[in-house]
């Protein structure tokens, strides 16, 4: 059984622990990771990087499996992955950061930015039901083999705007790619920046996330390029193989940040944002949000139990969020836990998600 792992320098932001002096069970972990190794060699996935920190400390950095199976390229603990719907709470983020500037409200209407929103089907809409995904706006900016054709994040908001929403405003819950990219473009308007220069500028560099990048728009030469884990889908649910739908030899498939996905990040490196969410807002000497917004943005919403302000809620004190592409992180705020299971194989056919959840929350000793 081939798992890699990693040391850590001194100056590293966790240090590593065993299970038992955080109260966790060694042997369970040990299972959770015999769980994944078997997962592979059933092929329900193609690779998985695994990541608990309980206390601050590193319980559990291991990886199973291949970052590029056609290629031979084994999977190790920095690799880099391809977040998908993981962007949002760094937009959310970036959202509350305006509001604490005293630059938007939650309840601005999204038209008092963007004027394509200013019509009788959008006019209402704010951004707080963005945020909340009750916007009532369906659809998405991205065709089903990943292209779009749109030219911009703007060009392809602004449709959405003069098309409207589905449902009235407020009503109902409805998971929203288009909402959330209409929050990016706000994000924009407002700041007089692309929103992936605001989110690099003011997240991932503060956070030391050097690791993480948005889309897949690096300087040639850039040795993070090689990291990067190749994509797979399956065709026919979980009875067809796992097919390779991309690497890092090609482009990113849309040609824009496109705000609801777009980053690209190691385990390691998603863990410090988490870890500042834990600590309500704060990462070391670095203060990305309050604790109230921190609280607000993390609390389920009142449409919605299941979702918070860009943030999905997994009961009480427990909050995260996972991607298309296979990945899943949650933050257990009562137990002092972060955990990450980073996989590269479409949720469409992959039901382990959840599962290596469940198998994690186990080895937590009561």
């Amino acid at each position: 059984m081939r798992f890699e792992t990693i040391l850590y320098e001194p100056n590293e932001p966790f240090s590593p622990a065993s299970p038992e002096s955080v109260g966790m069970s060694l042997p369970l972990l040990r299972h959770a990771v015999e769980t994944v190794h078997a997962w592979v060699d059933e092929d329900r996935i193609v690779g998985a990087a695994m990541l608990v920190i309980c206390r601050n400390q590193i319980v559990l950095h291991e990886t199973v499996g291949w970052s590029d199976r056609e290629r031979q390229i084994p999977m190790k603990t920095d690799t880099i992955f391809m977040m998908r719907s993981m962007t949002k709470p760094l937009l959310g983020t970036a959202i509350l950061m305006l509001k604490e500037e005293g630059r938007l409200t939650l309840e601005d209407r999204v038209s008092k930015y963007l004027p394509a929103f200013d019509n009788e089907r959008s006019r209402d809409i704010t951004i707080y039901q963005l945020l909340t995904h009750t916007s009532g706006i369906t659809g998405s900016i991205v065709e089903d083999i990943g292209t779009t054709r749109y030219a911009s994040l703007r060009e392809a908001v602004d449709e959405v705007g003069r098309k409207g929403p589905e449902h009235p405003p407020g009503t109902r819950y409805e998971y929203s790619d288009p909402g959330s990219s209409t929050l990016g473009a706000v994000v924009a308007e407002i700041s007089g920046m692309p929103v992936e220069d605001f989110i690099t500028t003011r997240v991932l560099k503060p956070l030391g996330m050097g690791d993480s990048f948005l889309d897949f728009k690096l300087q040639p030469g850039d040795p993070r390029a090689g990291r990067v884990a190749a994509s797979y889908r399956r065709e026919n649910g979980e009875s067809g193989p796992w097919t390779k739908s991309w690497d890092n030899t090609q482009p990113e498939e849309v040609p824009f940040f496109r705000a609801s996905g777009g980053l690209f990040a190691s385990a390691i490196d998603y863990a410090k944002f988490l870890s500042s969410m834990l600590h309500s807002g704060r990462f070391g000497d670095r203060r990305l949000l309050s604790e109230d917004s921190v609280e607000l943005a993390t609390s389920p919403g009142v449409v919605s139990k299941e979702y918070g302000l860009q943030w999905q809620t997994f009961g009480d004190c427990v909050f995260g969020h996972g991607g298309f592409q296979g990945t899943l992180s949650w933050v257990d705020k009562a137990n002092d836990v972060i955990g990450l299971y980073l996989t590269q194989s479409e949720r469409t056919g992959n039901a382990t998600l959840p599962e290596f959840k469940k198998l994690v929350e186990s080895t937590i000793v009561k």
